[in-house]
């Protein structure tokens, strides 16, 4: 990584902003553009399921060593209760198409948001960026930056969601 990109990237995280233009328990933007396949990723869709949300780019080091984790998770908890989306901002397109190559084999949904449009629509002011979204479509939590102890919280926090949607899942079917 180029100084100058390593300086930009350290702006990026300090000059994240407390305000966000989500909050926990709103709605957030449904429409998050189109997977590798070209099938449409809307929140809306996945309502029933935990939605996690992670805006990052190539040049994000902390980006980096978050996708691995999440698609680990993916990985060992399938796609029935949870679905991993990362959103991948304002790349080049020969730094997506490498990148995109590097995780050939990645189970996360992945989509290009080229011109920040979604980023924007989160707020998104810095990287890495994971938005929690829970089964009934709100924001359960927001996460900004990287730390190998933040990485095992949020790990440790996506499970406690499945595992509270896992059990309302057997309440209801226990009832009915």
């Amino acid at each position: 990584m180029t100084m100058r990109r390593w300086l930009l990237a350290a702006a990026l995280l300090v000059c994240a902003q407390a305000a966000q233009a989500l909050e926990i328990g709103d709605i957030p933007p449904a429409q998050l553009g189109k997977d590798r396949e070209g099938n449409a990723i809307d929140l809306t869709a996945l309502r029933g399921k935990v939605a996690i949300v992670a805006f990052w780019a190539s040049w994000c080091h902390y980006c980096l060593k978050e996708l691995p984790a999440l698609n680990s998770l993916q990985e060992q908890s399938g796609d029935q209760l949870l679905r991993i989306v990362a959103v991948n901002v304002k790349d080049e397109m020969s730094d997506y198409r490498a990148m995109m190559k590097q995780m050939g084999g990645y189970k996360l949904a992945m989509i290009r948001d080229r011109n920040g449009d979604v980023a924007e629509s989160y707020g998104v002011k810095a990287y890495p960026n994971l938005w929690m979204i829970d089964p009934q479509g709100k924001v359960a939590a927001h996460h900004v930056g990287y730390g190998e102890d933040s990485l095992e919280s949020i790990i440790a926090q996506i499970k406690q969601l499945l595992y509270d949607e896992l059990a309302r899942q057997q309440q209801a079917a226990a009832a009915g």
